[in-house]
């Protein structure tokens, strides 16, 4: 029994060790900020929908046609009203931009030519909601 036990607890304390750490209680505001000399914007739908100005938006849009093409369009507008989007047909960019949900952080960076060249997602309990 005690052998029995003695593995249980071990299995149990492995188990609690490859849990990820989370941010537990943590809240945090990302407001639309766009670096247009180093083609980079990012926020959260949440921050950007709660700022005190009308102004910010982020979001990504997909497309699909019957034919099987398949692209993404990314927007972002900060609080000054400066605007940039970028575009891309890249399997993958598309696959991250459907990965996300209504209250995600959102980073995409573009080249000269406007082609978005990557897009970050992320999902977290830190990340505040969207209010009405």
């Amino acid at each position: 029994m005690k052998r029995i036990a003695m593995v249980l607890g071990l299995s149990l304390a492995a188990l609690t060790l490859a849990i990820p750490l989370a941010f537990a209680g943590s809240k945090s505001t990302f407001t639309v900020f766009i670096d247009l000399a180093g083609r980079d914007a990012y926020g959260a739908f949440g921050s950007a929908r709660n700022s005190a100005d009308a102004v910010q938006n982020i979001y990504c849009r997909t497309f699909a046609s019957s034919t099987g093409s398949e692209s993404v369009r990314c927007y972002a507008t900060n609080a000054a009203g400066t605007t940039v989007s970028c575009f891309s047909t890249s399997a993958t960019l598309v696959r991250s931009a459907q990965s996300m949900v209504t209250d995600s952080y959102v980073e995409f960076a573009w080249d000269a030519s406007g082609i978005c060249t990557s897009l970050d997602v992320l999902k977290g309990s830190h990340l505040m909601p969207k209010q009405p």
